[in-house]
């Protein structure tokens, strides 16, 4: 636009200058005078030359205008992508986290089944009821150390009803075996075992579910 005035204003000054060099022809015939004024041919030389100045003035606005919506439009598209790209890469990194998660506690409770079934084995052949109970205090403690393990991947993660299920596995064992250690001091009925599988399975199922929903 500062362009186009610039030119605008030449072309008036050229205008000007060219007016003011007409000739001027005064004729005296008895009683009647006759002026004849001609425009000098500055007058067509400065309104070609304006019209040059005004048109290449404009063909240069119109370039800028139009090169710097293309560039803008193509800074847009470029920004969009790259918001794109973040947003999934943010995604593929969330969903890796949670299967690590899933993975580093799943094998914590599969060390801690282990463990827990030779104590159990242990404590069925124990030669006598004291020695039993001591070794299902000893499982109950060996739950509650494998729990310690697990406990700072399970704090971290994102969903709030896996990191129940997955601190009840611990704690169904853990239960089960002090429980039976009580039970077996004091002479009465020891506790079922049979919705210990259940935990885990409900663990399973629920990770499953996270996973599937981090990587949809």
């Amino acid at each position: 636009m500062r362009q186009v005035a610039r030119s605008l204003g030449l072309f008036a000054l050229l205008i000007v200058t060219a007016a003011c060099g007409g000739k001027q022809t005064t004729t005296t015939t008895g009683d009647v005078t006759t002026t004849v004024v001609q425009d000098s041919q500055w007058v067509t030389a400065a309104i070609s030359a304006g019209a040059v100045l005004i048109s290449s003035a404009a063909a240069a606005w119109i370039t800028h205008y139009f090169t710097g919506r293309t560039e803008q439009r193509r800074q847009q598209h470029a920004d969009i992508q790259e918001a794109a790209k973040r947003e999934h890469e943010a995604k593929l990194t969330h969903e890796q986290r949670i299967r690590d998660q899933v993975v580093a506690t799943s094998k914590t409770i599969s060390k801690m089944l282990q463990d827990f079934r030779a104590k159990i084995g242990e404590a069925t052949e124990a030669v006598d009821t004291l020695a039993a109970t001591l070794l299902y205090d000893e499982c109950s403690a060996l739950v509650r150390r494998h729990h310690d393990d697990a406990l700072p991947v399970i704090e971290v993660m994102p969903d709030l009803e896996l990191r129940q299920r997955a601190n009840a596995v611990f704690e169904a064992y853990g239960g089960w075996a002090e429980g039976t250690a009580e039970a077996l001091s004091n002479l009465t009925t020891r506790p079922d075992a049979s919705g210990l599988d259940g935990t885990r399975e409900q663990y399973y199922e629920r990770a499953r579910r996270v996973i599937r929903d981090a990587s949809a």
